[in-house]
This record gives structure tokens, sequence and C-alpha cells, in this order.
């Protein structure tokens, strides 16, 4: 099978052991302050990942130092922010794509978040810019569905229905403007508390 195309799958592939997953300290501090996990993620990929993400992706593909400060800036508490770079960097370590500024995060001369680097390789590996898109947007959203199906938040079963519903209407055109208290609020808390399955 083609190099590239097993690559285009490991890009996207959610389950690497590539890092804390992005956003699962939030999923595990709702399910810990008894918040409806659904509706939470729910909110979360569409305040965060469809207005945050995905437009920092979009923008990577001509300028990734620009979407570097914008991304860094808009991740409020220092857990996800930390997150989101160790993300990063483990996919860059991944070598399965040759960019510029990618090979400057491996080599730990750039700090940047998860969605650029992931659009960076597309652009490598010229993945056309609105399946990446649509690649972030499943990877994240199964980032966050795995997390509460590890913490038993929900079934399996229910996690897969529930990735169906979200990502059947996800829209990859949004403008930057991410904003959900609670995951800071969320964020916050899970960082203060002793015992937790997703250490930060």
């Amino acid at each position: 099978m083609n190099s590239t195309i097993i690559k285009a799958f490991q890009l996207f592939d959610s389950s690497l052991p590539i890092g804390s997953f992005n956003y699962s300290y939030g999923v595990e501090e709702a399910y810990h302050e008894g918040y409806d996990v659904k509706k939470y993620i729910k909110i979360a990929f569409r305040e965060i990942v469809e207005r945050g993400d995905i437009p920092i992706a979009k923008l990577s593909f001509k300028d990734p130092h620009t979407a570097t400060t914008l991304s860094l800036a808009s991740k409020l508490t220092k857990e996800i922010r930390d997150a989101s770079i160790n993300l990063a960097r483990s996919l860059a370590l991944l070598n399965l794509c040759e960019d510029e500024f990618v090979n400057k995060v491996k080599n730990n001369e750039i700090v940047t978040t998860y969605p650029v680097v992931v659009a960076r390789c597309c652009v490598s590996m010229s993945i056309e810019q609105y399946v990446c898109l649509y690649g972030l947007a499943y990877s994240e959203l199964a980032q966050m569905v795995y997390s509460a199906v590890r913490l038993g938040a929900i079934h399996f079963v229910k996690g897969q229905e529930l990735i169906s519903e979200i990502i059947q209407n996800v829209s990859i055109n949004e403008e930057f403007q991410p904003f959900y208290p609670l995951m800071d609020v969320f964020s916050l808390s899970h960082e203060r508390r002793d015992v937790k399955v997703f250490m930060s």
C-alpha cells in the first residue's frame, strides 16, 4: 500500500500514543463534577474546535507563524496550552512529513500547537485543505469522546453514535473566535486536583 496513504491515516489517528489527548482534562473534570459529558463535548467541539482549531489549521496552510501566535494566545490555561504544545511536538517527532516548520518544531526551535503541525503536514503531504480540516475535526472529536469512554462516562457504542451525530454537521468555514469559559474553569480545577486519570 502507498506509504503516503498510511502516513495520512497516522496523521489523523487520535489513538496514537503521542502525548496527552488535547481536551481530555476538561472532559474528565466535567465528568468529575457531574456535568452532562455529551453536552460538554458537543459545545466544546462547536466553540473550540470549529471556531478555534479548524480556523487555525486553515491559516497554517499559508502562515503557520501567525497561526501559532493566535493559537497559543487562545489557549488560556497552562494545562490546555501545554497539552496542545506537547501533542504538536509528539506529532512532529513521528516524521510523517518533510516540512521546514515541522522540522523546527521537532528540533525544539519553535513552540506551536497541534492544529498547526497537522496543517503543515497536510501541506507537505499534498492533502487537500478541506480533507485536512475534516481530518483534524474528526481527530479532535475522537480524542474527546475516547477520553469519555476511558473514564466510563459513556459506553463505547454511544461514543461512536456521538461522533457520527456531531461529525455529520461539522463546519470548516467558521471565523476564528473560540470561546468556552467552562472549559477553562474545568481545566483550572483539573490542574489543582491531585487524583486524576489524565495527568497535567
